[in-house]
């Protein structure tokens, strides 16, 4: 058994890449995808309704054989609408257009795609963006493929290196922590955006410091300081400063730690100053080339009314949030009423075990070569302090923590909390059993009916999921920490790997391709139109569709917008009276009607429009999908060159008079 785990550990690199080309090979992913079958696109080409499971139906989760919707394993979740509704459909436009640095399917000007989450740009700065790579040379359903397979299995790659690190060498240890950290509820249900992007290049930042301080070759320090160079890219270019601030620090202290050793031990060399430069040079050009091209849009994004630039300070958490953390484990089978998942998603983690026996069990001796994770044990208590305190405005600014809102540094809290639960359990494993006995299990079992006082008193999550059973998993973390504390290896073993099983890994399904939009009777039509019009306007109205048709080339004056078309909305908005309304990071809803042009929001990141046939003729509106027979509500200007299909769905081309 030893010699199998140690095997597996030594070719882990050869294990990756066989899985990695398997996973290409069967054209997985781990999207939602299939959600569009709930959202009026279900019928195929060959006229087969698509259906597809999602949370709260009875259906299994491992797919029958029969299914249409290309989902292997799971349930698609409608509630990661940022996942399968945004971000997937702008990376299938952007493979199947060219992956251009302007996508020109979104709005009249168009849209930046280097703001647009991760989008695969086909410009310098996907040096820094690995998993977009397969997007250069694939077809868009293998390239996503390369998105999913590549960035879990890379994950968990740089998960065991970091903890290999963590916990100087221990391979047990990083091995359950390579899979823990990889499936942590919050980076899952963000998994396609901001917290998994941000998480992931700090893992290889992190990693990347460490191997290049302590080799020995040039040609290593090298490969490792472009694998930073490359982190750095892609960290920089998320443009989520609500995690980036709170992940950065760690980064930054990480190398100050190694280089001030380095430093002191006499150990940088001429061409450690010379690589140094080099990597701060070719990463800033990178980063400097890749704003500039896109600092219209950044600066567009900045001055929206939403998000904008707002200024936070933290606090206004509820410390009973806490109590939350035991709820991680039930979120992907229960649909909650007091939050959505992707919003109380966080992490299992011994934190509120492990604080308050910390400072009790520190050896003076060991210090120095736990610094670093005595800093993030430290880290961790001033972001508990900003979650339920918060700071003063101008130190907020000083910090840059200004980016960052309470919720945000919550999530990012419960991705630390377990690094931090890692390095603690090595450290103990350290100590004297006696010590343990006196110190961690009394003060862990006190934490722990504190823990069990927020779950009794808090109704909100009592209306969610009972007392017993949030109790039941606040006893299982608990017993997984003991278990830990008390060195049974395997048992330890196991029940982290259960609890990484339910509350991670079944997140997010198993899909084969995206024959799922791909093979719709609905995209068939919009192919066949764009081929043969491939510069004709379109619009959607009145349904849901407004982020499909742009996969299959459609140039959409609505859709998704992370900054506002500005030419396109004075056009609509002639006397800008609503710019307000439109000047935001929106999905634009429009409603053809007779009557004066309006705008509202019915949620802050929505634009619902009521726009006229005037004002479509205008912008030059070729085509429109819709559910109303627009012929008989607005006369023979509309005619119907598709549909209805058995969605309702029906193509309108629209002949200005």
């Amino acid at each position: 058994m030893i010699d199998t785990f140690n095997k597996v550990v030594k070719y882990r690199y050869a294990i990756a890449l066989a899985a990695f080309i398997l996973g290409l090979a069967l054209n997985l992913n781990g999207s939602s995808i299939a959600s569009w079958n709930k959202m009026g696109v279900s019928e195929l080409q060959n006229g087969v309704q698509s259906h597809s499971r999602s949370e709260g139906d009875d259906s299994p989760w491992l797919s029958p054989f029969s299914n249409t919707d290309g989902v292997i394993f799971g349930i698609p979740r409608m509630i990661r609408s940022d996942e399968w509704m945004v971000q997937t459909p702008f990376f299938i436009s952007q493979v199947a257009s060219g992956n251009k640095l302007i996508n020109e399917n979104y709005g009249l000007s168009g849209q930046n795609m280097i703001v647009a989450y991760h989008s695969p740009v086909s410009h310098i700065s996907i040096i820094g963006k690995p998993f977009n790579w397969g997007a250069l040379f694939l077809s868009p359903s293998r390239a996503l493929s390369w998105y999913w397979c590549f960035k879990i299995i890379t994950f968990i790659l740089l998960a065991f290196e970091f903890t290999m690190i963590l916990t100087k060498g221990n391979k047990a240890l990083s091995s359950v922590a390579a899979f823990f950290i990889t499936y942590i509820p919050a980076i899952q249900w963000w998994f396609m955006q901001h917290l998994g992007d941000v998480v992931w290049f700090t893992l290889l930042a992190l990693v990347a410091i460490y191997h290049y301080f302590n080799s020995k070759k040039t040609s290593s320090k090298i490969g490792f300081a472009a694998l930073l160079s490359s982190s750095l890219i892609g960290f920089v270019l998320v443009i989520y400063p609500a995690f980036q601030v709170i992940f950065a620090y760690i980064i930054l202290m990480y190398f100050l730690i190694h280089f001030f050793r380095a430093l002191r031990k006499k150990e940088l060399k001429k061409e450690d100053w010379i690589i140094m430069a080099v990597t701060l040079c070719v990463t800033g050009l990178v980063v400097g080339i890749s704003l500039y091209q896109s600092l219209d849009a950044v600066l567009a994004s900045l001055e929206t009314v939403y998000p904008g630039s707002r200024v936070s300070t933290g606090g206004g958490t509820p410390i009973a949030v806490i109590a939350s953390l035991f709820l991680n484990i039930f979120l992907p089978y229960k649909l909650p009423s007091i939050l959505n998942q992707v919003e109380l998603a966080s992490s299992l983690n011994f934190l509120p075990f492990l604080l308050l026996t910390l400072p009790f069990i520190l050896d003076k001796k060991h210090l120095k070569e736990n610094l670093f994770g005595l800093f993030l044990s430290l880290y961790s208590v001033f972001l508990l302090f900003y979650v339920f305190v918060g700071v003063p405005e101008w130190l907020a600014k000083l910090t840059l923590f200004s980016f960052v809102t309470s919720g945000r540094a919550w999530q990012a809290l419960a991705v630390i909390s377990v690094f931090v639960s890692f390095w603690f359990i090595n450290y103990v494993w350290h100590l004297d059993r006696r010590k343990i006995m006196k110190v961690v299990l009394p003060l862990s079992l006190l934490s722990f009916f504190f823990c069990v006082y927020l779950i009794v008193s808090n109704q909100m999550y009592r209306d969610y999921i009972s007392r017993g059973m949030t109790l039941l998993a606040a006893s299982f973390v608990l017993l997984s920490f003991l278990l830990g504390v008390f060195k049974y290896k395997r048992l330890f073993a196991l029940s982290m790997l259960a609890i990484c099983l339910l509350a991670g890994f079944t997140v997010n399904p198993i899909v084969s391709g995206i024959g799922v939009v791909e093979d719709k009777k609905l995209s068939y039509a919009i192919k066949d139109i764009v081929q043969k019009e491939p510069q004709a306007v379109w619009m959607t109205d009145n349904n849901m569709l407004y982020n499909y048709p742009q996969m299959f080339g459609a140039k959409m004056i609505n859709g998704v917008r992370f900054y506002p078309d500005r030419e396109e909305m004075k056009k609509i908005d002639t006397k800008g009276q609503y710019e307000n309304e439109w000047n935001r990071y929106a999905h634009i809803k429009p409603l053809l009607t007779e009557g004066a042009v309006t705008m509202s929001n019915s949620s802050p990141d929505v634009l619902d429009m009521q726009i006229n046939t005037e004002t479509i003729r205008k912008l030059k509106v070729s085509y429109l999908i819709s559910s109303r027979d627009l012929s008989a509500e607005f006369g023979d200007e509309f005619r119907m060159v598709y549909g209805p299909d058995k969605d309702g769905n029906r193509i309108y081309h629209f002949t200005s008079k």
